[in-house]
């Protein structure tokens, strides 16, 4: 629902606003408020009750939220108002109906690191001081503004925007560490002791106040704007693209194998614990696999000193095996992370064709958290997934563009080392503190894995770590609920990786369009030809306007939610229906 506050407008979506803007300006990404229990799972709330009254230049909404989750039990009564002057207020009022641990209760706010990042902000203390810093452009390991009761930042239009908080201490992370599009305002600094204890009848109230001064002369909004593609001419190597051994699945049947020995994967990855009684069995399944589905291995294991000797055991018996094995990357079994002191000297003796890495099993965040040399490595390595934070496809679909920021700062902490994001999964894999053996139970998948809108999603991380310039990505498991298919069914991102790879791109083009929250385009070459891969990450139909060069291009529709007959794509114009991947392609002699 779109509602309008003075010069402001917002975006009204499941109980919080999105997209707070001028014109095409965006001023923040989203208000919103959540419960993170103590293992940091965001809590789903149910909306009741809820009154909307709305008028050219103001609205006023109220309803009532309400959380039962296992042992959680708490109401909001919130309060959403705007007025004509341009400040709009959020405010939560809740009460605890049980007793329970979180790490955080209460308002949130986003903004958007496309827009900010390295602008100057202004920060207003709860001890009555001030001081200036900046929103950080390479991806800040920890908060860049800290003990927050007021902000504010420049607009383009030499306007400003300001947040005034009260009920609570705020402070301000960088997102991206999570893959996440935005820098956050939360309350309830992490410099506190969590979890906390919070007992039946206690109650909450915070509120926050955004207002705007425009300059004089500011532009209208833009209603209505025409979705264009536009190509910079500028250039990356395309990666290598993998997949991993699906971890609780049998082996791949017949037909399977016969899918994946064909989509072109450039390498199988498959993890070995060598404290767990099972590992040579596991080792000699992960053979077996790369011999059958003619993948070459990434193989991902985990050790201490106290195993190093079962290192060296293994490492003799890969020797004997080594053409089998693409990569070897290290993790101390314990924190997810590499310890150099796990490279032993002789490492390169038994497998000195195979490239060595390092880095994380988790996230960025602890890549960033936690720098080490990586001099005697051959690249580094952190894995991804857009469900740190929120798990709506708006939210996912808004982050995808901080994936080549991880990339970039990567390569600047690790001294240009070539980074291998491994693996890539919708939905986190075990928690951040877990060990190896606490990675999710079997079944415990995203359901959109077997969707379009999964392969929309990939479509546009593809494109964003490739821009970025990753050397190789590690997508999805082999078979399964969290993988490319199902026995004889393939999902439509099976199909997506299967089309990418076996056209054998070689670079690809960095494409920028003024629709990024609906529209991503993936624009590949190799000698002789072009192709334009184009996602509808929303539920409408959108109309696009290609590049020039593609007058002459024939194109064909690659996936969609509905059975029907291709359309034909008129001039430079592609209409596409929700959740559509369109292929254009062109000869280019």
């Amino acid at each position: 629902m779109l509602l309008q506050a003075g010069p402001l407008q917002a975006d009204y979506v499941n109980g919080y606003l999105r997209y707070i803007r001028i014109g095409n300006q965006e001023i923040l990404r989203m208000i919103y408020f959540a419960i993170r229990d103590q293992d940091w799972n965001t809590l789903p709330v149910t909306i009741q009750s809820e009154t909307i009254s709305r008028t050219v230049n103001s609205f006023a909404i109220s309803y009532t939220s309400t959380v039962r989750h296992d042992s959680v039990q708490f109401n909001w009564k919130v309060r959403i108002t705007g007025s004509a002057d341009g400040t709009i207020g959020f405010t939560i009022d809740g009460k605890a109906l049980s007793r329970f641990l979180r790490n955080r209760i209460g308002l949130c706010i986003l903004h958007s690191t496309d827009h900010l990042a390295g602008q100057p902000c202004y920060i207003e203390h709860s001890n009555g001081y001030f001081s200036y810093a900046f929103f950080p452009e390479r991806i800040s390991p920890h908060q860049p503004f800290k003990n927050i009761s007021a902000m504010q930042w420049q607009l383009d239009n030499n306007g400003a925007a300001r947040l005034d908080f009260e009920g609570e201490v705020f402070e301000t992370e960088d997102q991206r560490n999570w893959s996440d599009a935005s820098y956050k305002t939360y309350c309830t600094p992490l410099d506190l002791p969590f979890p906390k204890l919070i007992t039946a009848g206690t109650e909450i109230s915070q509120a926050v106040k955004l207002t705007v001064a425009t300059a004089t002369g500011s532009k209208a909004p833009d209603r209505e704007r025409e979705i264009r593609i536009v190509a910079t001419g500028e250039m990356s190597r395309f990666p290598l693209i993998g997949v991993q051994l699906a971890q609780n699945e049998p082996s791949p049947g017949e037909k399977e194998r016969i899918f994946l020995s064909r989509v072109g994967f450039s390498h199988l990855r498959t993890d070995i614990v060598l404290s767990e009684l099972d590992a040579p069995a596991k080792l000699h399944k992960a053979l077996e696999q790369s011999r059958q589905l003619k993948m070459p291995l990434e193989l991902v294991v985990f050790c201490n000193q106290r195993f190093d000797n079962v290192l060296k055991m293994l490492l003799k018996v890969l020797k004997q095996h080594a053409s089998s094995i693409k990569t070897l990357i290290l993790f101390e079994t314990e924190t997810r992370r590499t310890n150099p002191k796990l490279i032993i000297p002789d490492l390169r003796e038994y497998l000195p064709d195979v490239k060595i890495g390092g880095g994380t099993d988790a996230n960025f965040a602890e890549f960033n958290r936690n720098p080490v040399s990586y001099e005697n490595f051959d690249f580094v390595s952190f894995s991804l997934n857009p469900q740190a934070h929120l798990s709506d496809d708006l939210t996912l679909t808004d982050n995808l563009n901080a994936q080549s920021d991880l990339i970039k700062s990567a390569g600047e902490l690790s001294a240009g080392k070539a980074v291998y994001i491994s693996p890539v999964t919708l939905k986190p894999r075990f928690r951040t503190v877990a060990m190896p053996g606490d990675s999710q139970a079997p079944g415990d998948y995203d359901d959109r894995q077997t969707t379009a809108f999964a392969a929309c999603w990939t479509l546009g991380s593809v494109k964003y770590l490739s821009e970025g310039c990753a050397a190789s990505v590690t997508f999805f498991e082999t078979t399964g609920p969290g993988g490319i298919l199902d026995q004889d069914i393939v999902y439509p991102v099976g199909y997506l990786l299967q089309h990418i790879l076996q056209w054998k791109p070689e670079q690809v083009e960095i494409t920028r369009t003024n629709a990024a929250l609906k529209i991503s385009s993936l624009l590949l070459h190799k000698a002789g030809a072009t192709c334009l891969l184009v996602a509808n990450h929303s539920t409408m139909e959108q109309s696009v306007i290609l590049p020039d060069q593609f007058s002459q291009a024939t194109a064909h529709l690659l996936i969609s939610e509905n059975q029907q007959e291709p359309r034909i794509m008129t001039s430079l114009e592609l209409v596409l229906g929700p959740h559509e991947i369109w292929s254009v392609s062109l000869t280019t002699g």
